[in-house]
């Protein structure tokens, strides 16, 4: 296992725990963060072991405040500005396609405040949960920037146009309850039971069929850019790989000889 100085990362019972781990800046992310969290992910999509990944802050304060603009070299001229703003994008979108592509299903357990970068760390990925005292927002606009994080390929979709745009435009912050109203969340915990529960939905996940689960996600990402004909095309692919898997005779034996279904695809929602 890798050593790093901005993130850790923890696996057990076939669960990854990716932490951001700078609280002191709301775990706010840097380059150096950013490179490290590709690092991670790149190691954990190698693994045998991994069938799910979990994205939290640590404390009980921020989950991720996106980019530190504490690192932005204000004194240094446009160019050097410029550059920097080109170089940090680039590593974060590489994040941002990382997780949309990992054939894992990535929980957010958000633990605290989400904003820019890090609200669109929550957008991306496939199911996210939060603490009661959870907020989110776009935040980009008020600190002079274009939005980024991928939210134009996630926000409107999640959310629908109009509160999409509601929440950019005025920089509005949500509540933990209405961001499960709207979608953004599955569901909302006391701070208390956050940590069990967290848990016991990423062990549901790791205990799934990954292989089908990647293609789920895989094809719900392309499917919204494509016509039926295509959706439908690469749907049937998707069985025909999935009948060559052991787990497919598995799984039908057990129908056929009417044994219950199978509970590695139950994931607990409490």
């Amino acid at each position: 296992m890798a050593e790093y100085e901005r993130i850790s990362l923890d696996v057990a019972n076939g669960v990854a725990t990716l932490t951001f781990t700078l609280p002191e800046v709301a775990n706010a992310l840097d380059i150096d963060a950013l490179k490290e969290v590709m690092d991670a992910l790149y190691r954990i999509e190698k693994r045998d072991d991994v069938g799910a990944l979990v994205l939290t802050g640590e404390g009980d304060k921020a989950f991720c405040a996106g980019i530190n603009l504490k690192e932005v070299p204000l004194d240094e001229g446009d160019a050097e500005i410029d550059h920097h703003f080109r170089y940090k994008a680039m590593w974060w979108h590489q994040v941002m396609h990382k997780l949309t592509r990992i054939r894992l299903p990535v929980l957010s357990a958000v633990n605290g405040i989400a904003a820019g970068g890090g609200f669109g760390i929550v957008l991306a990925s496939d199911m996210a949960v939060c603490v009661d005292s959870a907020r989110f927002l776009c935040s980009w606009h008020a600190n002079g920037v274009a939005n980024d994080g991928a939210t134009s390929y996630t926000l409107a979709k999640i959310v629908g146009f109009r509160r999409a745009m509601q929440m950019m435009l005025t920089n509005q912050t949500l509540e933990a309850e209405e961001a499960c109203d709207w979608g953004i969340v599955n569901r909302v915990y006391p701070q208390a039971e956050f940590a069990q529960h967290v848990a016991a939905i990423a062990a549901d996940l790791a205990a799934g069929p990954t292989h089908l689960q990647a293609m789920a996600k895989e094809r719900f990402h392309m499917g919204w850019r494509q016509s039926i004909e295509e959706c439908t095309e690469f749907e049937i692919q998707n069985i025909m790989d999935s009948l060559a898997h052991p787990y497919f005779k598995a799984s039908l034996r057990r129908f056929v000889n009417k044994e219950g279904r199978n509970d590695q695809v139950k994931v607990r929602l409490p």
